[in-house]
């Protein structure tokens, strides 16, 4: 019965004219993340460059990829829905400083068929399983130096029951980086990042047994700030940075909704370019549904993970550099009655061809 009840939370929102429902999609947007790495900085990911995972939180973040990249993510599962599944997909080439481009798609499913009747009991959708992709095409660039700019054009497939509704919309995001106190053994960084997704405030209607759904989809802001510092002693290896530490800062504000809103933090620390811990801490206000007795008005956490990276191009001379990141988190709750949920899990795992230009 959790699952039935959930599934229809899921994929029949309530009619909404001019503001984001809440909890519409909420699985898609504000669930899973397309990283592991940004899943346990505390998803937060606006200030980061050098991913591809950054078209889904500021698409100027793939302007400094190196060479060629593929990457991708899984996650599973999604609270009652054991079978639920996340997966992100994306590869990019950056042509030259000027120019990255990227393409990525986002895809999430249920993994539970729905059968749905009518007041008569006549069926009306038999054994469909919900779904919700996202595909990306993203141009970013960096105009002048440490300055990066980029933009998404999505195209959105919604696919609740067996008809499916669509819908195209922008993202844009600006990344400034500060460097100082450069000298030879250490670096010093400090990345400025903003970003909206949904910028031209799209919607979306679905038609549906003589009925029309329509609802706006969000409109997400995100600000964040992030402090790099990079120590090269060569103590150990002469050809690896001994130590980076990244800390960031994170703040999320949705346009046409108040709520999903909060702030997202996170420290990493890496060990010769190889291995990667991490920490991080989030808090989102919610939608208590006016039953503060029963439902939570937010939501915090603390997140955590780690991260594997062989560098082959700076090892060998073969030009590929891997990465491998992983976190196993709690789900928290939105209610006060249900409290207790299986862990989910995000692998990622990251491909570089390094081209010499």
């Amino acid at each position: 019965m959790k699952k039935v009840l959930l599934i229809i939370i899921l994929v029949i929102p309530l009619l909404s004219f001019g503001q984001y429902e809440y909890g519409f999609l909420q699985d898609f947007y504000f669930g899973r993340q397309p990283s592991a790495r940004a899943e346990a900085l505390g998803m937060g990911y606006s200030s980061i460059d050098g991913d591809l995972a950054t078209i889904f939180y500021n698409p100027a973040g793939t302007a400094t990829i190196q060479g060629a990249e593929i990457n991708t993510s899984f996650a599973s599962p999604y609270y009652s829905l054991e079978k639920a599944k996340y997966n992100f997909i994306s590869a990019g080439y950056n042509i030259n400083k000027y120019l990255t481009i990227g393409i990525s798609r986002n895809h999430f499913t249920t993994g539970q068929e729905i059968n749905l009747s009518d007041s008569v009991g006549n069926p009306i959708v038999t054994g469909h399983t919900p779904t919700n992709s996202l595909y990306s095409l993203n141009i970013s660039s960096q105009p002048i130096k440490n300055l990066f700019i980029g933009i998404n054009t999505n195209y959105f497939i919604w696919k609740p029951i067996d008809e499916s509704a669509n819908s195209i919309y922008f993202d844009f995001g600006i990344i400034k980086k500060f460097e100082f106190g450069q000298k030879k053994s250490t670096n010093h960084a400090i990345n400025i990042g903003a970003s909206i997704t949904n910028l031209n405030f799209a919607k979306i209607k679905l038609k549906f047994n003589g009925n029309e759904f329509k609802s706006d989809l969000p409109v997400i802001t995100r600000y964040g700030v992030n402090y790099q510092f990079y120590l090269n002693k060569k103590w150990i290896s002469d050809s690896l940075n001994t130590f980076r530490l990244l800390v960031q800062g994170d703040y999320k504000f949705l346009l046409n909704s108040d709520y999903h809103n909060g702030f997202h933090a996170g420290l990493e620390l890496m060990l010769l370019e190889i291995l990667s811990v991490r920490i991080g801490y989030y808090k989102e206000n919610q939608y208590d549904y006016d039953l503060p007795s029963a439902n939570e008005n937010e939501i915090s956490d603390i997140t955590y993970g780690f991260g594997l990276q062989i560098p082959l191009d700076k090892l060998t001379k073969i030009p590929l550099n891997f990465n491998f990141d992983y976190t196993s988190l709690t789900q928290p709750s939105y209610s006060k009655t249900q409290t207790s949920w299986e862990n989910f899990s995000t692998y990622t795992f990251r491909l570089n061809w390094i081209m010499k230009k």
